[in-house]
């Protein structure tokens, strides 16, 4: 290279230099603001059958002990709980009855909100939808009884659609005898998510939520009763706002939410189904008269 040519080609590069300072870099604006805290309250009655209530956060497994509970009203305030998140409250009662929320919502449901927020920022196309009827219900229900696993029991407790995508919450137990600890049952309440493909439904493999894990001895694990109710499970909105939380305790158990007490392991039961798009077909349709006669001539 020519010694005149380097100065040359050094200009050239304190310009570039130069005009690249002087590009301003803009970033967007973030799609939502931080969650505020807030607080969680309801009513639970009749307030003398309770004897705990608390909150349990399933993302994070942190319970939050009531800051108040009116032992004749059932009242109770749950103060300074994260925004933008379910807290499924959990109720014992004083005959050892446990009953629980369960947060039906889809996984990842707030990303999947943010990504409709974004995709309406950037005018682009909704995703494709698909309504949920009962034939989705009735194929997750055979999915699950099908589904060849460590398990020989499995049921369905209730399915949430929520358009092209659903939530179960599913019942699993092993109660035949297994090397690693013979005479026991293993026990499992899990949160399963599907998502309809092209091709027909899926279910996300590894996303599965386990609520309940137990290895138990038989006589033990007669005595569990817990029941599962969505209107348990409540919601704080990224302003820190959460609607009150109103349950009544039933005065007798319910196997088809749950597991009560002294109950046998195989159970037949209908899951309680929500989120239905696509009303299902009455169960049976009127009778039709048989055509009269042509009258003889």
């Amino acid at each position: 290279m020519r010694p005149a040519a380097i100065p040359f080609l050094a200009t050239l590069l304190i310009l570039a230099v130069m005009s690249a300072a002087a590009v301003k870099l803009v970033e967007d604006a973030p799609t939502t603001t931080p969650p505020k805290a807030g607080t969680v309250t309801g009513r639970v009655t009749p307030a003398n059958k309770i004897s705990q209530l608390r909150a349990v956060c399933r993302t994070t497994g942190k319970i939050h002990l009531a800051d108040s509970f009116g032992k004749a009203s059932g009242n109770f305030v749950i103060k300074n709980l994260p925004g933008d998140a379910r807290y499924d409250i959990w109720v014992t009662t004083t005959d050892g009855r446990d009953f629980q929320g369960v947060d039906l919502d889809f996984t990842d449901s707030r990303m999947l909100r943010l990504a409709a927020i974004r995709r309406e920022q950037l005018k682009l196309p909704p995703e494709r939808g698909h309504k949920f009827a009962q034939e989705d219900v009735e194929w997750i229900c055979n999915f699950v009884d099908k589904q060849e696993s460590f398990t020989d029991i499995k049921r369905v407790l209730y399915v949430q659609g929520h358009g092209r995508r659903a939530t179960a919450l599913v019942e699993l137990m092993r109660t035949r005898e297994f090397y690693s600890a013979g005479g026991t049952i293993v026990w499992r309440i899990e949160l399963w998510y599907f998502d309809h493909k092209y091709d027909g439904w899926q279910r996300l493999a590894g996303q599965e939520r386990v609520l309940e894990r137990r290895r138990i001895k038989p006589a033990q694990w007669r005595k569990i009763h817990l029941e599962y109710y969505p209107q348990l499970s409540a919601y704080m909105t990224p302003e820190g706002k959460c609607k009150p939380v109103e349950f009544k305790i039933p005065d007798k158990p319910d196997i088809t939410r749950g597991r009560p007490a002294n109950t046998d392991p195989k159970q037949k039961t209908k899951p309680h189904v929500l989120g239905l798009d696509v009303a299902p077909e009455p169960a049976t349709k009127p009778a039709t008269a048989p055509a009269a006669k042509k009258a003889r001539r």
